[in-house]
């Protein structure tokens, strides 16, 4: 029931939630349970973030002048809404490499149609140098549009085909500039401002309800600040120069030019030097500089005014949309810009040809033909991939252990004909995710205890013919929600949006730490992705580099995990959680009791007779007596918790005999 919750929902089960399916005498109980998981909001959280590993999310943008992204965020809330309604993987495709194009179905709301054009922000939040531009800053983007779209959907490396034809796998260079073509014809739509280091500033998709009336309001509005803004700021021009000639004029000139001002007004036989001829009155540089803040003041009011009084903006996300001038382009001969070679004409990978192929329309990039291509029920690999990664997930390893490469240099799969019955049943059953999960977890390989025999261990010591489950740890993110759970503290509701947003776009080097990464008990799923700033759990636990394509991440049992669950600050405080709330459960009233209690929330099962004895031992050693009660209490039982969040038990999936 435990590897059922982790790997479903990626929180352990309550001590009701166990009671209730050990008491459950039906024999399709594990069914009913796999089924209500699977249902549950708390799903598309969970498998939303192995999506999110495949496509390299992130809330900035990484290399040199790292800048935020304040508007990543719907994508995330785009995958984990499309997973709990099981919406059809090939679909799930589809809209990600080319949502905008996709013709609207009869019945479609409002939300689906912003569903499709927030998913292809799969094509912009990769990493950028800003501070590049041209045709050198556009084919980085499309190099990386590329590897993530033929690597995440098909488990090939196409982008090593960039400089030479590849030198495994029968992908020529003319194929990759095929694609090249079509995302050259793209214009990803990724924000951010222009500003010191930033060239490239795109627009937005205003998202939300009436969010392009509310879009359309405010820029119309910006057009009368801005037109407010232009008298105010020549005029301040004006002002800041008569100060500063008033500063450099000397101090003769200036008691002169007040002698003549004074006497502008006297008459010509009082002038003295010059009796036929009149002064003409002058400005002194006081009086004009007091004329020039009189002209101002009324100027900085309406400018001030409409500032204070501007309307709201709805939420963006970032997308993309076909350029005007859509073209085929030219091979870089090896990868560089400045040797073109042939006119590679838009188009798929030749190495796999299938009968029903659509043609591209010049008078588009040609994603809505590429996603078809792809998703075609004669293309071998986008259903085999797919449903790989569902078994990597489920089982620590999947039928092919390089889920991100399934070429020459990959690892060829332990269980073909397997994988390949899997991938036609994933097509016929609606490509859906839900239920090839279903079919897996209730079969008998999955619920195989991890118990070992010499045998097994004998013949196949890896494992590989799958005659027992194999222990395998928790992400960092299962480790950090579970901790939160039996602290009491976990906040289970969805927050809106990401305090990526409020940041604005920044380089996130200027931002203070705590300003990237601020309290949350919220799911993990939901904190921040901040290229290069994750959180330091994250980094001690394995956490995917944010930039790669990253479906299989790297499992570390290093001494830094043990150090930081036992120091961390942030573990200490939901110890001291754990416990308040331990001592505040009215189900146990003594310590036996409560440290039963304590191993089935962290655990998921109860204490037997020595650990019982060995937590009383604990206790009794961790008590203050110079305390007050209830603080020695809270102290000894954290002590406790402390040492169960730090044990290999707590944070791997394993059956315990």
């Amino acid at each position: 029931m435990r590897r059922l919750y982790f790997d479903l929902v990626g929180l352990p089960p309550t001590p009701d939630q166990i009671q209730a399916f050990v008491d459950d005498p039906a024999p399709e109980a594990v069914a009913k349970l796999a089924d209500e998981l699977l249902a549950s909001p708390r799903f598309g959280e969970r498998w939303g973030r192995h999506w999110l590993d495949v496509v390299r999310f992130a809330e900035s943008s990484g290399r040199e002048f790292n800048f935020s992204y304040p508007h990543a965020w719907p994508y995330r809330d785009y995958v984990i809404d499309a997973l709990n309604a099981d919406k059809p993987y090939d679909q799930f495709i589809r809209e990600q490499v080319a949502g905008d194009l996709l013709p609207e179905a009869s019945n479609e709301s409002a939300k689906d149609t912003e569903d499709r054009l927030v998913a292809t922000s799969l094509l912009s939040f990769g990493t950028k140098r800003h501070n590049s531009s041209g045709m050198a800053y556009r084919m980085e983007i499309v190099d990386d549009q590329i590897d993530v779209t033929t690597r995440a959907f098909l488990a090939i490396t196409v982008s090593c085909a960039k400089c030479h034809d590849h030198k495994f796998d029968p992908i020529p260079t003319k194929d990759y500039y095929a694609l090249a073509g079509i995302f050259l014809s793209t214009e990803p739509l990724y924000g951010t401002i222009k500003q010191k280091y930033s060239n490239n500033p795109t627009d937005l998709l205003p998202i939300g309800r009436n969010g392009a009336d509310l879009h359309a309001a405010a820029e119309a509005y910006e057009k009368k600040v801005d037109a407010a803004k232009k008298p105010r700021d020549e005029k301040k021009a004006e002002l800041t120069k008569a100060e500063e000639a008033k500063k450099k004029a000397p101090t003769k000139e200036i008691a002169k030019s007040d002698a003549a001002a004074a006497g502008a007004g006297a008459s010509p036989s009082e002038e003295a030097g010059s009796p036929e001829k009149s002064v003409k009155p002058e400005e002194t540089p006081d009086a004009m500089i007091a004329r020039l803040k009189g002209e101002l003041a009324p100027l900085e009011a309406a400018f001030a005014e409409l500032e204070r009084n501007r309307p709201p903006r709805p939420p963006y996300a970032m997308s993309a949309r076909d350029r005007s001038d859509p073209a085929d382009t030219k091979i870089a001969i090896r990868g560089e810009l400045s040797q073109p070679g042939e006119l590679a004409p838009r188009g798929f990978l030749t190495a796999i040809p299938i009968p029903d192929a659509p043609a591209i329309d010049p008078k588009q990039s040609g994603r809505l033909q590429l996603a078809h291509w792809m998703t075609s029920r004669h293309n071998p690999l986008s259903a085999r991939v797919m449903v790989n990664r569902i078994w990597h997930h489920l089982f620590g390893r999947g039928l092919v252990e390089s889920v991100d490469n399934f070429g020459a240099t990959g690892t060829p799969p332990s269980h073909q004909e397997l994988l390949d019955t899997l991938a036609v049943e994933f097509m016929d059953e609606g490509w859906s995710i839900k239920k090839t999960i279903r079919k897996i977890v209730l079969s008998r390989t999955y619920q195989l205890s991890c118990a070992t025999h010499e045998e097994g261990q004998e013949v196949d010591p890896e494992n590989r013919l799958l005659w027992r489950a194999m222990p395998r740890r928790l992400p960092a993110e299962a480790i950090r929600d579970a901790i939160l759970a039996v602290s009491g503290q976990l906040d289970i509701k969805p927050p809106v949006g990401s305090t990526v947003t409020g940041l604005g776009d920044k380089l996130v080097r200027g931002v203070d730490t705590g300003k990237l990464q601020p309290p949350s008990n919220h799911r993990s799923v939901y904190l921040p992705v901040i290229r290069d700033y994750a959180p330091e759990m994250f980094d001690r636990f394995d956490f995917p580099s944010s930039s790669l394509v990253s479906g299989k991440r790297a499992v570390t049992e290093v001494p830094s995990q043990a150090l930081f669950l036992r120091n961390s600050k942030f573990v200490a405080e939901q110890a001291q959680h754990a416990a308040k709330r331990l001592l505040a459960d009215p189900s146990a009233n003594d310590d036996a009791g409560r440290i039963d209690l304590a191993m089935r929330w962290v655990f998921s099962r109860a204490a037997t007779a020595e650990e019982n004895e060995g937590a009383l031992a604990l206790l009794a050693l961790t008590r203050d007596t110079g305390a007050e009660i209830e603080d020695r209490d809270v102290s000894a039982w954290s002590t406790l918790f402390l040492s169960l969040f730090s044990t290999a038990e707590f944070r791997y999936l394993v059956d315990i005999e």
